[in-house]
């Protein structure tokens, strides 16, 4: 525990050291922290919509993994192909 609270005093330290030797004047950096802020704030907004698109895929490709390593530890045969995995997923969405 004294490493990680060494290296938070340390990375204060830094920050305020930087602020106070910072070669601009204090309102061209608020307004550059600003910016930076809504900039972190907007990628955080597109990461979330891209999680939220792609989860539902990705849960069903990890289903779809998950089956064929099953099979693949109870049987020993040549379901494990592109063949195979469309077979189990359309067996498993009612489609045969």
């Amino acid at each position: 525990m004294g490493y990680i609270r060494g290296f938070v005093h340390g990375g204060v330290t830094g920050v305020v050291v930087g602020l106070c030797i910072a070669p601009q004047t204090g309102t061209k950096t608020r307004q550059q922290l600003a910016a930076f802020g809504a900039a972190a704030h907007d990628g955080y907004q597109v990461a979330e919509r891209t999680v939220r698109r792609v989860a539902p895929f990705a849960g069903a490709a990890a289903d779809l993994a998950r089956q064929q390593v099953e099979r693949v530890r109870h049987e020993d045969d040549d379901s494990v192909s592109v063949e195979g995995s469309v077979r189990i997923h359309n067996q498993t969405n009612g489609r045969h």
